[in-house]
């Protein structure tokens, strides 16, 4: 039965506003993916003496189930055959900086002696080949859950004019079936000072979009057609 013509439109001026999601049921429940985040964090995380915390990106590829509501991830039933230091071993050794496995994958930054090659980056590049690709392609209706401990430099990751971009990934991600998240904890330290609203709708043009800052607190980005404040302010 078709929708009512009132109802119909709503959902057509839905799909219209940037960073709208059609079903609810196709989300991610933010209270697991906090949970999820901070498990990525005390396995995955390199923390310097000094307390720096080094930046990394990691992805997944799991069953449904383990992204939605009242699901704790532990190392006993939670991305079993991925082990942590083997993991953290390959992500922050600048010369690899990436790790694949069967329901994850991981990368660090990449030295390349005038720049440094950021993760998302490294992991999503290039599109039809990237290791995000490869992700993709174990499990056709999985839930994906891409993660970057700083949020994405809007100049270049984001700037679909760089050879770095990173949305021609998530335009082809967002064809795939399966529940999606894209999240991120800081806002990197040089585009603190920019328009983050406008840049980040870069993203949820593509994929839900959240800022993740503790085991129990994930914020939703997308409000209406804005973005969330929480998402956009300096929390250091």
């Amino acid at each position: 039965m078709g929708l009512p013509g009132s109802l119909r439109t709503v959902f057509l001026l839905c799909l219209l506003v940037l960073g709208c999601t059609s079903v609810e049921g196709n989300n991610v429940d933010v209270n697991t993916l906090a949970r999820i985040i901070q498990f990525f964090n005390n396995n995955y995380q390199k923390v310097e003496t000094s307390g720096a915390v080094r930046q990394y990106a990691v992805a997944i590829n799991v069953p449904e189930e383990q992204c939605q509501k009242d699901f704790v991830p532990d190392q006993n039933k939670f991305l079993k055959n991925e082990e942590a230091d083997t993991v953290k071993n390959q992500t922050y050794n600048e010369t690899v900086a990436l790790y694949q496995g069967s329901e994850l994958i991981a990368a660090g930054t990449l030295d390349r002696g005038k720049y440094k090659r950021h993760s998302e980056s490294i992991l999503m590049n290039p599109p039809k080949i990237s290791p995000m690709t490869n992700l993709l392609n174990k499990k056709k209706d999985g839930c994906v859950v891409f993660y970057t401990y700083n949020s994405p430099c809007v100049d270049t990751c984001i700037n679909e004019k760089s050879n770095f971009s990173i949305l021609k990934m998530l335009e082809i991600w967002s064809t795939r079936k399966g529940l999606k998240a894209f999240a991120f904890k800081d806002i990197w330290k040089f585009d603190k000072k920019k328009d983050l609203k406008e840049r980040f709708k870069a993203i949820t043009k593509y994929v839900p979009l959240y800022r993740c800052v503790s085991a129990q607190t994930c914020y939703d980005c997308v409000q209406g057609d804005t973005i969330n404040e929480n998402c956009v302010k300096d929390n250091n």
